[in-house]
């Protein structure tokens, strides 16, 4: 099958890091220094030179959006809503445990796979779509643990992710081509990004506590893996009626584990940090069954 075929190195690289953080190869200070490396500089050049090159004249609309985005809301505050009224939590407590089953690490793992799917050029109408994923979701969050502030909002926007990505859009739409003499060192070291981050994220779930009502964490995997694209799928064929291409898109976006900076700001705030970590590593493993369970439902 080609999708687990595009699935599984990304699994192995990710389980070598794992390893060797295991086995005290790597010290904590290098998986930190890695994982800084890659999110600071790596892995936004990688998205701007993608997204600076991508194709946006086929069809790219509101509507990608709107499934996507609409679908992420619908499954955040209906889960926010079980837990306040049927589970008797907290703001903080349902805020943070409606984050983890909602965050998604899309360019991790969605995006390799929508690479190997449909081509770096057609793909990279996800990075677009990705740009404020995760300044709406913590912003959202931010606001039911404490009065979210002005600085906040705007450190959110400052994200590197958002900043590389709205770059490179805007580098796109003014026609503007990258000089082969700049864009052959890029494509050299974006390269690397993908494949380094994989690798930090392996090693650093070495690190994160496995700990917790393990149970809520299965399901709160379960609703990030397969609820939540459930929902953005049905979305997207049954109200908005996107092509199978554009489908395909948003539902694998949403379909991949819960992101590890979930878990960062439940430790900031000292909330459900044991659920969060847990899951991330759970929604992680499964990931490698579901994501290849969307792509061959949603290819065939």
């Amino acid at each position: 099958m080609i999708t687990f075929s595009i699935i599984l190195p990304l699994a192995i690289i990710c389980f070598l890091g794992f390893l060797l953080a295991r086995f005290k190869w790597l010290s904590k200070h290098q998986i930190d220094s890695l994982s800084s490396l890659c999110f600071t500089f790596l892995i936004p050049l990688f998205l701007f030179k993608s997204t600076s090159q991508t194709d946006l004249s086929s069809g790219l609309s509101w509507t990608w959006f709107a499934a996507m985005y609409l679908g992420i809301l619908i499954t955040f505050f209906g889960l926010f809503t079980i837990l306040k009224k049927v589970g008797l939590r907290s703001n903080a407590n349902a805020s943070v445990s409606s984050l983890t089953g909602t965050y998604s690490n899309t360019v991790l793992i969605s995006i390799p796979v929508l690479i190997g799917l449909l081509g770096e050029k057609i793909a990279g109408q996800a990075f677009v779509l990705i740009a404020f994923h995760s300044a709406m979701l913590f912003i959202i969050t931010e606001l039911y643990i404490n009065s979210l502030t002005l600085k906040n909002i705007i450190k959110s926007l400052k994200n590197p992710i958002v900043v590389s990505i709205s770059a490179g859009l805007l580098f796109n739409l003014s026609g503007v081509k990258l000089p082969n003499l700049l864009l052959q060192p890029l494509d050299m070291i974006s390269t690397s990004a993908i494949p380094l981050a994989l690798f930090g994220l392996g090693a650093a779930m070495n690190y994160l506590p496995i700990k917790g009502n393990r149970s809520e964490a299965f399901v709160l995997s379960v609703i990030k893996l397969i609820m939540l694209p459930g929902v953005v799928y049905l979305l997207a064929t049954y109200l908005f009626k996107l092509p199978s291409q554009a489908t395909l898109i948003v539902v694998l976006l949403t379909a991949s584990p819960t992101g590890v900076n979930a878990f960062i700001l439940s430790a900031k705030h000292k909330v459900q940090e044991g659920i969060s970590a847990t899951t991330v590593v759970f929604s992680t493993s499964l990931s490698v069954i579901t994501v290849t369970a969307w792509s061959y439902f949603l290819t065939h």
